[in-house]
């Protein structure tokens, strides 16, 4: 009777299911970095668009001599309270209702010596402030008929 015998660089089933765990961790590793990658990208998506939609209220504002009734009718479905305008912008930026909002920019409007507008835009129902900006608004003056100064 003839005896076979095995060669012993065989893998074995425990190597096997070894390579098998340290793959599965490096997977499981690895989507953890894309999904944090993902988030990072996306917070400095909203970051860049929260600076273009203040910036651009901050320039309506300046440039008008009544910075208050310039925002309201270009921003008709802002809600107005005493000294503070509330817009509404939903996930692509784009100014929009109340309730399709996903983003809130309060702007106040203070009246110093020289009056300024300060911004704050966050996302719907978070307490977080994505972006903030102060914004001096300069009143235009012109020399009268009469040689005084007058504001427009």
């Amino acid at each position: 009777m003839k005896q076979y015998q095995h060669s012993k660089s065989g893998i074995s089933l425990l190597e096997i299911m070894m390579n098998i765990l340290f793959f599965a961790l490096l997977a499981t590793l690895c989507m953890q970095i894309f999904f944090k990658a993902y988030q990072i990208a996306r917070k400095t998506t909203d970051l860049h668009q929260a600076v273009e939609v203040c910036t651009s209220i901050a320039n309506i504002c300046q440039s008008s001599a009544d910075a208050y009734d310039t925002l309201v009718s270009v921003y008709p479905d802002g809600i107005q309270k005493e000294d503070e305008v509330q817009l509404y912008f939903d996930k692509s930026f784009l100014a929009c209702g109340k309730k399709d909002a996903s983003y809130c920019a309060t702007v106040s409007f203070v009246q110093d010596t020289l009056p300024q507008i300060h911004i704050v835009l966050k996302e719907q129902n978070e307490t977080e402030v994505i972006y903030e900006l102060t914004a001096a608004v300069y009143q235009p003056q012109t020399i009268g008929a009469l040689g005084g100064v007058q504001h427009e």
